[in-house]
């Protein structure tokens, strides 16, 4: 069994003196690898995302509007919900504020705070080293998803609430905090549900290790079923409820949506902490329903949708480092002072060193047509133009005049209209009725896109402008 005892207490002390030089140094171990967490991602911002959250930031400050047609796009067909407007407001004045350099700031400061989120949840059940572990395990897995996306706060308070449901299987009292804290979740990013999930798993799992009555578990079951309630009546409204599944006749075409790979490496890293979950359940030779539930949860998560992985992690870590703790058998002692202190100088000097090195390495956009950028501001206002999925969150924001054709958004789109924009690219026979479909009259693609060749030889689209890797056609029509 592990052993709580009091932060710097004769008995923590007692337990917590090294038997190694690991041991002795083990304490700064979390700290080193949260500094990762805030400094690697540091770069260019080069999600395609990014953009049009800023836009949408944007846009809500100045109109009001939660549920909306789409301003902005030449073809969009559905309603825009922006129910991720919270973080998405944030984004917007940080832009406004510093331009790119500070969106890139505010994705590290987030994935770090990821990161603090992760580790306080293993702290709890798992020493300094364990949770250096089990921390690098999620910051491989997540590797793919920290990017400037209101997704970070689903991965933050993933490991709050699962945290708080595990202190809730121990001591049976509901934390009725939750629930305004799903009210804020529900604010920030689609995936709010996961938290009432866990809520129901967790319970679930109490019930069946008998830590709970029919009525106590009806009792800790009303939390989820509050925070499901209040997440109805965030600003954008019951709409909440059915924007996720907006996506779906979509996600076919949404790389994100796909099921990932057994060999990625966030995979493994995902599998690996369930691994261990699952040898120490082994071992125990006795039912933790509770962990069992919450490991097959983050194994479903894991391996049904790449955007997802990291997602399963997170929810894993603090079974994992709890499970690697009884594997190893030590004690586990309350976080000391030292540690705390640690960790917000670690936090403090990568947030500083990011800052400096944020105007040099991040003022220029990773992607989109950028010496383009005065052909494209010549064109005359509302003009529809033909492009690349990945550059329509960058027209969006460096050129709001324009209307593309298309970007991530995709949920915006029907599926017939991707399929065309898709046969466009590729240079698919019938290309050409694409963009009489969706009126462009000009087009700035890449010069690797298969298109671009027929466009030039077709007679009827000529060459305005061209860069290293873009160029920009204008129709004869």
């Amino acid at each position: 069994m592990s052993v709580v005892a009091d932060a710097e207490s004769p008995a923590a002390l007692a337990q917590a003196r090294p038997t190694s030089p690991v041991g002795r140094v083990g304490w700064l171990l979390p700290p080193f690898v949260l500094a990762l967490y805030a400094l690697k991602p540091l770069g260019p911002v080069k999600d395609p995302d990014t953009y049009w959250h800023i836009v949408a930031g944007k846009h809500l400050l100045a109109s009001g509007q939660f549920v909306l047609q789409d301003p902005f796009g030449a073809a969009s067909e559905k309603a825009w919900i922006l129910n991720q407007w919270l973080p998405e407001v944030l984004m917007d004045w940080a832009y406004t504020a510093y331009g790119l350099p500070a969106v890139a700031w505010l994705l590290c400061l987030g994935s770090f705070i990821v990161g603090v989120s992760v580790m306080t949840a293993c702290r709890r059940r798992g020493s300094p080293l364990v949770t250096a572990l089990v921390l690098a395990l999620v910051f491989v897995a997540l590797s793919g998803s920290l990017s400037p996306r209101p997704q970070l706060v689903t991965f933050t308070l993933s490991a709050v609430t699962t945290s708080a449901w595990l202190v809730t299987r121990e001591d049976g009292r509901a934390r009725w905090w939750l629930v305004p804290v799903t009210w804020l979740w529900a604010c920030s990013h689609g995936m709010w549900f996961v938290g009432p999930v866990v809520g129901v798993v967790v319970v679930v799992g109490m019930w069946l290790e008998h830590r709970a009555t029919w009525k106590g578990a009806a009792r800790l079951a009303l939390v989820p079923a509050l925070s499901v309630a209040v997440a109805g009546v965030t600003p954008v409204g019951p709409r909440l409820f059915t924007s996720p599944f907006q996506v779906g006749g979509v996600t076919a075409y949404i790389s994100e949506w796909q099921r990932p790979g057994l060999t990625d490496p966030a995979v493994l890293a995902a599998l690996g902490l369930v691994v261990v979950v699952g040898v120490d359940l082994v071992r125990r030779r006795r039912a933790n329903w509770t962990t069992m539930l919450l490991a097959v949860f983050a194994v479903a998560l894991s391996l049904t949708w790449a955007r997802t992985v990291g997602l399963g992690a997170v929810i894993a870590a603090p079974v994992a480092a709890a499970a690697l703790q009884n594997l190893l058998r030590q004690p586990v002692v309350t976080t000391l002072r030292r540690e705390r202190v640690a960790v917000a100088v670690a936090g403090l000097l990568s947030v500083v060193a990011v800052g400096v090195a944020a105007p040099a390495v991040a003022s220029t956009p990773a992607l989109g047509p950028n010496d383009l950028d005065s052909a494209l501001g010549a064109l005359p206002g509302s003009t529809v133009l033909c492009n690349d999925q990945l550059d329509g969150g960058w027209l969006l924001l460096q050129h709001p005049g324009l209307r593309p054709t298309m970007d991530t958004r995709v949920e915006l789109y029907s599926a017939e209209h991707i399929k065309a924009y898709l046969g466009f690219v590729a240079g698919d026979a019938g290309w050409e009725t694409y963009p009489r479909q969706v009126g462009c009259t000009y087009a700035v693609l890449p010069t690797s896109a298969a298109v671009v060749p027929r466009l030039r030889g077709s007679g009827d689209w000529a060459v305005v402008a061209e860069s290293e890797g873009y160029v920009l056609l204008k129709s004869a029509r």
